[in-house]
């Protein structure tokens, strides 16, 4: 056989096994496999629907974005921010973020640099947990979980870590947080 003819039987071949790999109706998104289900990912404290997993697809695994989705409503003095590292009991780093409607979930995705927030007197933090809830911590346990959930270095922190370390912040007028709460999980439609 000659090198020519090998080469295009290996390019059909390649092409056979993309094509294979990809769901129904040319969505470049993998097909479904006999994995586990992942948990979808979004808070109870912002109204959405939408989980807030990673979603990936095509050649470089960027996101795939969905044209059929509705990003969520964000309240009215809030911000949805992505910890870019671990917080202290002063201080937030933390990135602003888009919505991205992605199969086969989206997501809050970083859209910006890296700012520091720092809270204002009396300010609230809540974690979420795995019961599609969430329970008040004070700003000591909100630094200490924010570390194990980036730098995965506390094995005392019994909350759950989410993708993207995701959180609905509330600012006062002059930019300092009065309110953190984790995004955690959204209950399913009944």
């Amino acid at each position: 056989m000659s090198s020519r003819r090998t080469l295009l039987t290996l390019a059909a071949a390649a092409a056979a096994l993309t094509l294979a790999a990809c769901g129904p109706e040319n969505d470049p998104s993998p097909a479904p496999t006999n994995a586990a289900p992942t948990v979808p990912t979004t808070a109870t404290s912002v109204p959405t629907a939408k989980p807030t997993g990673g979603a990936t697809g095509g050649a470089t695994g960027a996101p795939v974005n969905d044209p059929n989705c509705t990003a969520p409503a964000v309240p009215a003095g809030h911000k949805m921010l992505n910890l870019s590292k671990a917080a202290t009991v002063t201080t937030v780093y933390a990135k602003e973020t888009k919505y991205l409607c992605g199969k086969p979930e989206g997501g809050w995705i970083d859209a910006g640099e890296e700012k520091t927030y720092t809270f204002a007197p009396g300010a609230t933090a809540k974690l979420a947990d795995l019961n599609y809830g969430t329970h008040a911590a004070t700003l000591l346990q909100f630094a200490a979980h924010t570390d194990s959930c980036i730098n995965h270095t506390s094995a005392a922190d019994q909350d759950p870590c989410f993708p993207r370390n995701t959180y609905d912040v509330v600012l006062d007028g002059s930019g300092k947080i009065t309110s953190i709460t984790q995004v955690g999980l959204t209950k399913p439609a009944s």
